[in-house]
């Protein structure tokens, strides 16, 4: 097998953060990325292993992704240096080929512990536990998105993706989500937009001893609804990985302190559908398949019952023991993954 190499420009601008000679020691790309690619790599020193990452073709929505990739990995780590985000240690938001450097991080996707029933609770808690801190972010001065942070914003947003998604959209369907944007301001009523990551999901931890030591992709962070991280993570898991939704879903509630109602579920649920119609309405129209998709997505959730609470807490398994090597994920092609 040929061993991946950096594109010159990026090879360059590596060299010159590393200081130095480097190799590529591993491909790293996972197979549903479209839009970037990841590399191991090493130096000649042997000082440490690094992930470079970089967008494939250059276009305006990956570029201005890599460049908040790369900007608020550098800015988490002086406002909220208890994130488990890998230290960033330079790249170029706007060249031909936008990249970022950032240190490697030994872990297993939580994706991947999820095959099984017996890791189920250990990433929900996990999960939970480094929620709580991603609220916790200082968000004043981030530059961040405020679509998701009140309920006029939202609701002028989701009723523009709505008309967006045309005829993907059932009218049924049509008509239960514009029951859900109507209920958006008492949704919002009496609490405080928070720091969101924006696509928290198994697949963006990576977790060693029973613990996130790496937390990927934050691009998508934003001022949002408390509870807009917790919807999109528990629409991940019931929606792909559905058999581990009654253990993840207990331990991540009971973690990050969030009450298990079905009025809880009822407003995970509702914001779930916005989140899906908002992938729709941002899917380039020459996607059909990705669209009819996101759609498709968009009606599952509003056929899930808001009684479906998950049952009462368990204790999790043991200790994990296993440390496996994962990359930082895409930040595209989200249908694909869970």
């Amino acid at each position: 097998m040929t061993r991946p190499t950096l594109p010159p420009e990026v090879a360059a601008g590596v060299r010159a953060i590393l200081g130095g000679q480097v190799r590529v020691v591993e491909e790293l790309t996972p197979a549903w990325a479209r839009t970037t690619r990841s590399v191991l790599v090493g130096t000649r020193a042997e000082e440490g292993r690094f992930v470079v990452q970089w967008s494939i073709g250059a276009r305006a929505a990956g570029r201005r992704a890599m460049g908040r990739r790369l900007r608020l990995g550098r800015e988490l780590a002086r406002l909220a240096p208890r994130l488990p985000v890998p230290e960033v240690l330079g790249g170029d938001g706007h060249g031909p080929t936008p990249y970022v450097v950032s240190r490697f991080v030994a872990g297993t996707s939580g994706r991947d512990l999820l095959d099984d029933d017996a890791h189920a609770p250990l990433v929900g808690t996990a999960t939970g536990r480094v929620a709580r801190e991603i609220a916790r972010v200082p968000a004043a001065g981030l530059r961040l998105s405020r679509t998701w942070a009140d309920s006029d914003r939202l609701a002028a947003a989701a009723r523009r993706w709505l008309e967006e998604a045309g005829a993907h959209v059932g009218a049924e369907a049509a008509d239960a989500v514009r029951g859900i944007i109507e209920r958006l301001p008492d949704r919002f009523a009496g609490v405080r937009p928070a720091f969101a990551h924006g696509d928290l999901a198994p697949v963006n931890l990576l977790i060693r001893d029973d613990a996130v030591v790496a937390l990927l992709d934050l691009e998508r962070a934003r001022l949002a609804h408390p509870l807009f991280d917790a919807a999109w993570w528990s629409w991940i898991i019931r929606y792909h990985h559905p058999a581990r939704w009654p253990a993840a879903g207990r331990a991540f509630l009971a973690e990050a302190g969030i009450e298990r109602s079905a009025g809880t579920l009822a407003q995970l649920n509702g914001l779930a559908v916005l989140q899906c119609l908002e992938m729709l309405a941002g899917t380039p129209a020459r996607e059909t398949g990705t669209r009819r998709e996101w759609a498709d997505r968009v009606a599952r959730v509003l056929e899930w019952s808001d009684d479906d609470v998950v049952p009462p807490i368990e204790p999790p398994p043991a200790r994990l023991q296993r440390a496996a090597r994962t990359p930082a994920s895409s930040c595209l092609s989200r249908a694909e993954r869970g």
